[in-house]
């Protein structure tokens, strides 16, 4: 005790007493008049006050009480200004009797059904480009190097730059060779958890991607971007000699030996080939071999491709329709031929008089008015 004054313990209780009975009246200000709910989480907050004298640990832990809206307050009006909000009052513990370590999802003058909804929903700090929001302003500054196209984050091998640490991480595997994510079935590791999400689905038999057109599911997404250009008859990848165009890139590669090397040679007429597939497929000229028969039929052929479409003059199936006039074909050569009604394209043409022509065997009677046989 002091000399001449009051309690040491008494003075103490009474300043908390003044902050507590500040923090109600603040609080009492902010929510809608006549809330009951307010009333009585102020007063659970004056509840505290009795154990003001108890020992250190119980009403607060380590040093004197400090006044509740002090430091508090200043904390919500500097993340009021970070996030632009709208003013907020101070948020009362029940378990403490001050404001909690975080600020509540909800403004407290917020009306009925804003908890869960609306345009807070925890999040104050908006992005100023498109306006996403997040609830830490670290995590708002990393969404922000996407906007500004900062990359600060570095491989110290190859020099690639990074907009988050993570992705650095993801990278150096292709550097060490770690692949820490095995599968479970068979062993095979990976450097990515998706990739081996992927791969999972060859023990699984899932194939959640189907085709809109024929129904024919897949495993991978771009298998199922590759597929349905058979339908559609889009050829992205062109041969940059002679502009040949491709449904898949692999096709384009082996095309384009045909412009070079051509190391496989048959023995029995000398022509040569980019591929030792069409070796294989051109020597059963030769030999007459025809392993591939129709089991409706009967009739057989040298390739699989060509029973494959032979198969659906009896199945009726027709799986490549054209996107102009709605026509269906069985063969993929057959719809290509249509296309160039729609075109306009004639890519034979006549070397004696220029003479351009949509299909090849309208070229060979052309090239007989010239006296070609």
């Amino acid at each position: 005790m002091e000399p001449g004054g009051e309690p040491t313990g008494a003075k103490e209780s009474s300043t908390l007493m003044e902050s507590l009975a500040a923090v109600k009246a603040a609080f009492l200000a902010q929510a809608p008049s006549g809330s009951r709910s307010a009333e009585v989480q102020a007063a659970q907050s004056t509840e505290p006050a009795a154990e003001a004298g108890a020992p250190e640990g119980e009403g607060h832990r380590g040093g004197p009480p400090r006044a509740l809206g002090s430091l508090g307050l200043c904390e919500n009006e500097e993340a009021r200004e970070r996030s632009g909000g709208s003013p907020r009052g101070p948020v009362i513990s029940e378990k403490t009797g001050g404001q909690s370590g975080r600020e509540s999802d909800v403004p407290p003058n917020a009306g009925p059904g804003a908890e869960g909804g609306g345009s807070w929903k925890g999040r104050p700090f908006p992005c100023s480009a498109c306006g996403r929001s997040f609830k830490c302003s670290s995590d708002a500054a990393k969404h922000r190097s996407i906007h500004s196209g900062e990359k600060p984050y570095e491989c110290s091998d190859c020099g690639k730059a990074f907009i988050h640490s993570s992705h650095v991480v993801r990278h150096q595997r292709a550097h060490s060779g770690e692949r820490p994510y095995a599968c479970a079935e068979c062993g095979k590791a990976f450097g990515q958890s998706f990739n081996l999400l992927r791969h999972q689905r060859v023990h699984t038999g899932e194939k959640p991607y189907a085709c809109a057109d024929c129904g024919k599911a897949f495993g991978q997404r771009s298998d199922a971007a590759k597929h349905r250009r058979t339908h559609t008859g889009e050829r992205l990848y062109a041969c940059g000699e002679c502009g040949k165009r491709f449904l898949h890139s692999s096709n384009v590669v082996r095309h384009r030996r045909h412009h070079g090397e051509n190391p496989y040679e048959c023995r029995e007429c000398g022509q040569a080939f980019s591929q030792s597939s069409n070796l294989l497929q051109h020597q059963r000229v030769h030999t007459g071999e025809r392993p591939f028969a129709c089991q409706d039929c009967g009739r057989a052929f040298s390739r699989s491709s060509f029973l494959r479409e032979h198969r659906r003059i009896h199945t009726g199936e027709k799986p490549h329709q054209c996107g102009h006039c709605g026509r269906a074909f069985r063969a993929l050569s057959g719809f290509f031929r249509h296309q160039r009604l729609h075109t306009g394209e004639k890519p034979f043409r006549c070397t004696e008089c220029g003479r351009a022509f949509r299909l090849s065997f309208h070229l060979i009677q052309h090239r007989r008015v010239h006296g070609a046989e």
